[in-house]
Order: structure tokens, then C-alpha cells, then sequence
């Protein structure tokens, strides 16, 4: 039985990207980072199936729990393929050891994604234009969450620092649910806060940062020791 969306510490809440390397490296070094949660981005690392099943069978055993991401271009990705195609390398990683599948709002088969995959599906939704009004990002996280998302992923552009605070809330309502962050410079501080209001996960680079405005792993920790909620060991 594969676990759900949990996670007793701030460090199973942060999502570690790793470098395109090949499968063997890029496990070790997400290891020796000390990641316990791993987001394979599978149209930046150019995988092949089987090469993302090695990656998974590297990772499995020291119990780091995987994301497996196929992002769309339309949602700042490189995956221009057919809809069909990216639902089934999906729904293999998921049969071959990840924990989750990031599969986008707007994807046309996220409904049968979420049928084929209950309780598996982390949907998502990218704006990166701005940061709309709390009733809409409610709208995004509730409706996600009714068709039966396991997390409801939710990332904005910030314009401003306000912008943090409109998304921050979002974590704050569904506790564990959902991952709702702003993008770009002005959005750092929203993902630093997200994991210590509730929020299911956050996001941080082990090479160059994958979307404006991310961490790195050390980074983060760093602002997490310097905030006191950490311990100087992790």
C-alpha cells in the first residue's frame, strides 16, 4: 500500500527537483541532499520510461517518495505531446513505485486521470500572469479537491508582496491539502511560509530553479533555521 499526502516534518513537505542526470546520479545526489521527497520532472530530464523507472527503483528503497511531472508548455513546461500519451507515462510511474502524479486543472483528461488514479493525483494549476482575488483561488482549490485531488497544487505570479498573503490563505483552509505558493521574486517568501500554515508542500532546486522565484534546497533550510523551526541537524 503506497502512502498518502502526509507528513510529520517540514522536510517531507519539501519537494526536491534534482539536475537532469542521468538516473543513478541524480538518485544520489537527491540522497546525499537528504531529500525525502523527490519531484521528477520528466519533460526537463528527457527520461525514457525505463529511465524513470530506474530513478524511481534508486529512490524507492531509502523511502523517498516520488512526484512524477509531465508538464504541459502551456503551463511552463516542455511536454507538447499528446494528451493520451502523457496519461499513460504517468499512470506508469505510478505502477512502477511514485507516490504521486502532478497532473494539470486545465489537462483535458484530468477527470479520467483522477478515476484511473484515486487518490494519486496532485492537480494543478499555474498563473503567471498574477496572483487573482481569494474567491477565485478558493474556487481553484475547492473544485480541485471535490473532483478528488489528493493536493490541490495552486502557483502564482506575485506583483506584490501582498500578493504572498492572498495566497498563503488558501493553505491556511485546507490544511494538508492543498500547495498554494506565488512565483517570481516577490513570491519567495510564500514559499518559505506555505509548509508552517498548513500548506502540503513546497518546492526547492537542487540545481538551477525549474519556475521563477524558486529556492534552493539550501535556502530554504537556511530560512527555516533562521526562523527557529529547525534544527541546525537537518
Amino acid at each position: 500500500m503506497r502512502r498518502g499526502p502526509a507528513g510529520s516534518s517540514l522536510l517531507e513537505r519539501v519537494a526536491c527537483i534534482p539536475r537532469p542526470a542521468p538516473p543513478g546520479r541524480l538518485a544520489e545526489e537527491a540522497l546525499s541532499a537528504g531529500c525525502r521527497l523527490v519531484e521528477l520532472r520528466l519533460d526537463i530530464l528527457g527520461y525514457s520510461r525505463a529511465e524513470a523507472r530506474q530513478a524511481l527503483e534508486r529512490l524507492s528503497p531509502h523511502g523517498v517518495r516520488v512526484i512524477a511531472t509531465l508538464r504541459d508548455a502551456g503551463e511552463g513546461g516542455r511536454y507538447s505531446g499528446p494528451a493520451e500519451e502523457k496519461l499513460e507515462t504517468l499512470l506508469y510511474m505510478l505502477d512502477h513505485g511514485a507516490w504521486l502524479i502532478d497532473v494539470e486543472y486545465r489537462f483535458p483528461l484530468l477527470d479520467e486521470a483522477l478515476r484511473q488514479a484515486p487518490g494519486r493525483v496532485l492537480a494543478s494549476i499555474h498563473d503567471f500572469r498574477w496572483t487573482p482575488p481569494p474567491e477565485v483561488l478558493y474556487s481553484y482549490a475547492g473544485d480541485m479537491l471535490r473532483r478528488g485531488a489528493a493536493v490541490a497544487k495552486i502557483a502564482t505570479m506575485a506583483r506584490s508582496l501582498g500578493d504572498n498573503w492572498r495566497i498563503l490563505g488558501v493553505n491556511a483552509r485546507w490544511p494538508g491539502r492543498v500547495a498554494a505558493f506565488a512565483m517570481g521574486r516577490r513570491g519567495r517568501l510564500s514559499r518559505i511560509l506555505a509548509p508552517l500554515i498548513g500548506g502540503a508542500l513546497t518546492y526547492a532546486s537542487l540545481g538551477d530553479p525549474v519556475a521563477p522565484g524558486q529556492l534552493s534546497l539550501e535556502e530554504l533550510l537556511e530560512a527555516w533555521r533562521l526562523m527557529g523551526v529547525l534544527g541546525e541537524e537537518a
